[in-house]
């Protein structure tokens, strides 16, 4: 038989069509039945690969001219062509838009039905599709060159109608909708064009010749394509199906079903798993004829569910293949699914870390606290840093090291710079502790308080109290007595005038008591150049001077009288003399011419004072120190009592005496005297100054523990020396009874007295070039500097005293607080000795009125 070159051409349908043989209501040919289950059995298998291009001249069978009365009509519209339909509008979705991969265009798509017009080889009547049942099926042979095969195209079409009808088509074959009756040319067109001059008688046999019976192997349209592309593909293999399922040849060679991929794996959760993505590559990529790169790398990783790789790579050690799924195996300390979540172990029990558990991502490590270090035996546990190993920590100051840490120690006073690494003073000023006035110091401070108010520094050493007596004085006063000393300017405490008709002799009369050796009891007389007497002391013992008629006179006699006792002494104008009687007995009688009464209109006239005289002491016959440290009492002029003096003295303690004296001079802690003297010696050889010196014997008996014994003040009020009892060390901080040796305000020595136990103390002090001693009872003091401070603070005094210097015994005069360690005022009785001369209080420059000048109350527990 004659074979037609067109038949060699293979025929590709175009994605997305449906395939020729779809029509609605054919039947199946007469003689279908051994040809086609040939097929079935032999080359039935599931169609693989791109899906069938839509045709470009489609197999048509010819249509009935009155279409309303079709008989295959009217029986297949109910059953048949609702699914072919519904199978061709799947198909077009599927494959809408889809490029022929031949060709490289996309057809466009079309909607076949029974109702479409017909081709044009069917308007000529040439269409080759015959519906006569009488005669036998048409086969076609084509040759393959190694395969001979015949066609039959209305018999494969009815073969596809029946077994959609029987429910009996695959998958594939469902999709694809039909058989093709129409084949590729073997130079790649999408389809086998039909010559309008060729007829289908071409194909068929002779009317009259006999059919010779079925070819060996008979092929379904789209599965004769296969054969006639370029590479051959497994379709051809007659046992294909007795192997087992291989993903190259199922899948990446030709577009496999769902079926096909369940031989592949041979399981239900890969076939699951596999086949929605391997749509998804066929989507992105195009159909396997395309032979796209990326699609094949595609499907090869499907089936491997570690690839891509679905697990954390930093927490996976290996992804294991499962079927359908896949096992994340976690690198130690990550967990999860996918060994994406870190594991804190610092959870429980901090990780067995000693301090500090540290989690970070997949592990974690133990730290420690500042000063500690890992042990290197476990890397857990944790131990102490010596940092003072390091000798440069600390630097200068003392380093000492702490659990975890350690401390650069400095003297009290000073604190550690760790910019410097050094110790630096501490201004304890800044820091407001002192409640009054602080002074800092290199390494300490010193608050002040105000002395001369009465304060002193309290045990705290910080704030300020009173100062207190600590020995109880006998200071009570004697109302009947008058004490003469009050006025230091040598001024009259009493002053009388009498007035007479007729003459009067003098008589007076008193009682007396003093310690006092030089001063004066009374005057009487007129005025200075008139008559007048003076009654005093000098040395002890009573002195008369007197002036009558411009003649003035001076005697003394009688016994020593400024032993502290009480005496009563008499001066009395008797026939022109005048006597003078010290109980009761006449120790001076003195010749007189004269009459001490002036008389003045008509009256005689007799001014008398007490304690002083009406005029300058120079005046005197012979100068005397008029300021008398003396008590009276009981006295009497003119033979008789003034009222008037004893109501103002009762009124007055200050004018009042104190019942009981000793020896010495109080001070009752209110004020100060000072004298003018000099502690230089000028050398003979220069006749400049030369060397100096200042010796000081001090007897006291404090009644409080705080107050200035002696003191050296210089211009602008500078203390250059001061000798004081203090309550307290002042660079120790410690509360201790001392007296203290200072220049300026840098105590030299100090030397622990029991101040307070009502004995009087011997305090002696000794300075000069070189040298500095103090002792206190013959004990003597200890230094406070060193031996170049002690030769700095001298030559400072040495300079000071080259100047004017005023002695200050008893205080302070109005100076800083701070100018010397002590500015309160000295409170109980005391004597003092300067470079061997006694210092007499009457002689001073100036002393307060409180200040006894020579006498002094006792402490309470020596009165009966």
């Amino acid at each position: 038989m004659e074979k037609d070159p067109a038949a060699h051409r293979r025929h590709r349908p175009g994605p997305g069509a449906l395939p020729s043989g779809a029509a609605p209501g054919l039947g199946k040919a007469a003689s279908e039945g051994p040809a086609l289950q040939r097929s079935r059995s032999v080359g039935g298998l599931i169609q693989k690969g791109d899906p069938p291009s839509r045709p470009r001249n489609p197999c048509r069978e010819p249509e009935s001219e009155d279409q309303d009365h079709d008989p295959r009509r009217d029986t297949n519209n109910a059953s048949g062509q609702a699914d072919l339909e519904e199978d061709g509008k799947e198909k077009n979705q599927d494959a809408q838009g889809t490029p022929d991969p031949d060709s490289g265009k996309a057809e466009p798509e079309t909607e076949w039905s029974g109702a479409e017009t017909s081709t044009e080889g069917e308007q000529e009547g040439t269409g080759w599709c015959s519906r006569e049942a009488e005669k036998p099926p048409t086969f076609v042979e084509i040759d393959l060159g190694d395969h001979t095969e015949e066609v039959i195209p209305c018999a494969v079409r009815e073969e596809m109608q029946a077994r959609m009808d029987t429910g009996d088509l695959s998958e594939d074959e469902e999709q694809a909708g039909s058989y093709s009756c129409c084949s590729e040319d073997s130079g790649g067109t999408t389809a086998m064009e039909l010559d309008s001059t060729a007829s289908l008688r071409d194909f068929q046999l002779d009317a009259g010749e006999e059919y010779p019976g079925p070819p060996a192997l008979l092929l379904r349209a789209r599965e004769a394509a296969q054969f006639l592309r370029p590479r051959q593909r497994r379709a051809n293999q007659v046992f294909e199906e007795a192997k087992q399922g291989h993903l190259e040849r199922e899948c990446v060679e030709e577009w496999c079903s769902r079926e096909e991929a369940r031989e592949v794996f041979e399981n239900d959760p890969e076939t699951e798993y596999f086949y929605p993505r391997y749509q998804e590559c066929i989507n992105k990529y195009g159909p396997p004829n395309t032979k796209h790169p990326d699609f094949v790398t595609c499907v090869r990783n499907l089936p491997d569910q570690c690839t891509p790789n679905p697990c954390y790579k930093q927490g996976t050690q290996v992804c294991q293949d499962l079927m359908g799924n896949f096992f994340c195996v976690c690198r130690a300390g990550w967990g999860g699914r996918r060994c994406d979540k870190d594991v804190d172990e610092c959870s429980q029990e901090s990780g067995g870390c000693g301090q500090v558990c540290l989690n970070t991502p997949g592990s974690f490590h133990c730290a420690c606290h500042s000063g500690y270090a890992l042990s290197l035996n476990d890397s857990r546990t944790c131990h102490d840093i010596d940092e003072c190993a390091d000798t440069e920590a600390c630097g200068e100051a003392h380093c000492k090291n702490l659990p975890g840490s350690y401390t650069c120690l400095c003297d009290e006073g000073f604190e550690f710079s760790t910019q410097d690494k050094a110790c630096q003073d501490v201004d304890e000023c800044a820091q407001g502790r002192c409640e009054q006035t602080c002074v800092n110091t290199l390494g300490s401070y010193t608050c002040h308080c105000n002395g001369r108010g009465g304060l002193k520094l309290s045990p705290d050493m910080d704030t300020c109290e009173d100062i207190l007596p600590c020995v109880p004085f006998s200071a009570a006063k004697s109302m009947k007595s008058l004490y003469l000393g009050r006025m230091f300017s040598g001024a009259p405490v009493i002053r009388l005038r009498f007035k007479r008709l007729q003459p009067t002799r003098l008589v007076a009369e008193f009682d007396f008591r003093t310690f006092d050796p030089e001063g004066i009891l009374f005057f009487a007389g007129g005025h200075l150049d008139s008559s007048w007497v003076v009654l005093g002391l000098r040395a002890g013992r009573l002195e008369l001077q007197l002036r009558y008629n411009g003649v003035g006179r001076v005697t003394s006699s009688g016994p020593v009288i400024n032993h502290g006792l009480w005496q009563t002494i008499s001066v009395e104008e008797l026939d022109r003399n005048l006597v003078i009687k010290v109980n009761k007995d006449a120790v001076m009688k003195i010749a007189v011419a004269g009459d001490l009464f002036q008389l003045d209109r008509g009256l005689y006239h007799l001014n008398l004072t007490v304690g002083g005289i009406p005029f300058s002491a120079q005046d005197l016959v012979q100068p005397i120190n008029p300021r008398l440290d003396g008590c009276m009492r009981s006295w009497s002029w003119l033979n008789g009592e003034d009222s008037t003096i004893q109501e103002t003295v009762k009124a007055n303690t200050k004018m009042q005496c104190f019942s009981v004296t000793e020896k010495g001079s109080f001070f009752p802690g209110s004020g100060f005297a000072f004298y003018s003297l000099s502690y230089t010696r000028t050398s003979l050889d220069t006749g400049t100054g030369g060397t100096w010196k200042v010796e000081v014997v001090a007897r006291i008996r404090p009644a409080a523990d705080t107050g200035v014994l002696l003191a050296l003040v210089g211009g602008n009020h500078t203390v250059a020396l001061s000798v004081a009892l203090v309550d307290y060390h002042s660079t120790k901080k410690l509360k201790k009874q001392l007296v203290v040796l200072a220049v300026e305000d840098i105590a030299l020595a100090l030397m622990e007295i029991k101040v307070c136990d009502g004995q009087e103390h011997v305090v002696t002090v000794s300075l000069k070039e070189g040298k500095a001693n103090l002792e206190v009872d013959g004990t003597k003091g200890q230094s406070e500097v060193s031996t170049a401070q002690l030769q700095e603070r001298l030559a400072l005094l040495a300079t000071h005293l080259q100047g004017s210097v005023l002695t200050f015994i008893g205080g302070l005069p109005d100076v800083p607080v701070t100018s010397a360690p002590v500015t309160a005022f000295y409170h109980g009785c005391m004597t003092m000795e300067v470079n061997g001369k006694p210092l007499d209080l009457d002689e001073a420059t100036y002393k307060h009125s409180d200040i006894i000048a020579h006498s002094c109350p006792p402490v309470e527990h020596a009165v009966p």
